[in-house]
């Protein structure tokens, strides 16, 4: 089987596309597949992480609200993008093109549906993102990961599929071997804190503040800062009365969560989908500049199920952040409504679900090789 994969920008894009293609590996051993994404970006680094083919599409995401110059030279990086990704397909032939979402998508999607071949979107979040709002209409199938989706989309092609998720979350590491893994004290809660994969400034900044209020035995902190949050996280973890472990990245999230007691986040899709999934506590700071506001979107739905507290951006500091940590951590029966409000939330077979749709369409569309 030949698969495209076209997105990316972010983990909440790329994470789930990851997740497909493991189940797909896991079913077709001959598996064909390459990913067009944005060179220097997540999607990238992820490909050579798992041994996946990688092109690079010339992308930009539209200017809201910039100047008419920006705009027009906007549309021709697209066109660009288009001629490339038409060759792309041309060579490489593939039985159906999957979008994840992200303005990359755009160009690759958008030739496929023009030349002929099947495409499938997925949404991970709460709203359709403005790519696969325009690459609905003519998709073939649409997955979404809430069924109060905001946005139009084809309803008699489209399933609630939920937002998959890598393998290692549906099978993570247990209690002791996560807090082993990070020499943490298995007897001590927990706090993983982490802004996504490119870190939150505000929350690094809430924290850091916070920090000096903890008292000593009280808990323990893994902090993923990203890469520009590092040195001053570092700087206060010193100052704190509690062992803080500071990473500019974490590999083994997995492990991480496995560990946690309660987790600071932002709100992106692939971060909810994974706390859902490993059923643990959240505080949810959405970014306000996310698209479309998607990221509030997504920790309304996780507040409304009693899984997490929303946060917003504007009210997170060291006194807010702080009050509320204590306030999850010092009630134990707070913290098992919490996880049970997640697990509530979490969808464990939609890779599986996708998949099986993926396999479903290319044996009933006629091959072009």
């Amino acid at each position: 089987m030949r698969i495209l994969i076209a997105g990316g920008g972010t983990g909440g894009h790329a994470t789930p596309a990851v997740a497909i293609v493991e189940e797909l590996r896991k079913r077709d051993p001959r598996l064909r597949v390459l990913w067009a994404g944005k060179k220097g970006k997540i999607e990238e680094r992820i490909c050579s992480n798992h041994a996946i083919p990688f092109r690079p599409i010339p992308a930009r995401g539209w200017p809201r609200g910039g100047r008419i110059a920006l705009r027009l030279w906007t549309l021709v990086v697209l066109a660009l993008g288009v001629f490339r990704a038409g060759l792309m397909l041309l060579s490489f032939r593939p039985q159906l093109v999957l979008g994840v979402g992200g303005y990359v998508s755009l160009p690759v999607l958008w030739a496929a549906q023009r030349l002929g071949y099947p495409t499938v979107l997925h949404e991970q979040n709460k709203r359709l993102g403005l790519a696969n709002r325009l690459l609905a209409p003519r998709a073939a199938w649409v997955f979404l990961s809430y069924p109060e989706t905001i946005g139009h989309f084809p309803g008699e092609r489209s399933a609630v599929t939920g937002n998959p998720v890598r393998a290692a979350f549906l099978d993570p590491p247990d209690h002791l071997e996560a807090c082993r893994r990070f020499d943490l004290d298995p007897a001590i809660p927990v706090l993983l804190v982490c802004g996504g994969s490119q870190g939150a400034a505000r929350i690094n900044a809430a924290m850091a503040d916070a920090l000096p209020s903890f008292a000593p035995g009280s808990m323990q902190v893994v902090w993923m800062t990203g890469e520009l949050g590092v040195d001053e996280a570092r700087a206060a973890a010193t100052k704190a009365k509690i062992p803080v472990q500071v990473f500019s990245f974490i590999d083994d999230m997995p492990a991480a969560c496995a560990a946690a007691s309660l987790i600071v986040s932002r709100a992106g899709a692939s971060s909810t989908a994974e706390i859902a999934a490993l059923g643990k506590p959240s505080i949810l700071v959405p970014y306000p500049q996310a698209t479309d506001d998607h990221q509030k979107k997504n920790a309304e739905a996780f507040e409304t199920a009693g899984a997490a507290v929303l946060l917003e951006d504007a009210l997170c500091d060291g006194d807010s952040l702080g009050n509320e940590i204590r306030g999850i951590l010092g009630d134990a029966s707070r913290r098992e409504g919490m996880a049970i409000g997640a697990r509530q939330l979490a969808r464990l077979l939609a890779a599986e679900e996708i998949v099986e749709t993926m396999m479903t369409l290319v044996v009933d569309t006629p091959s072009r090789a």
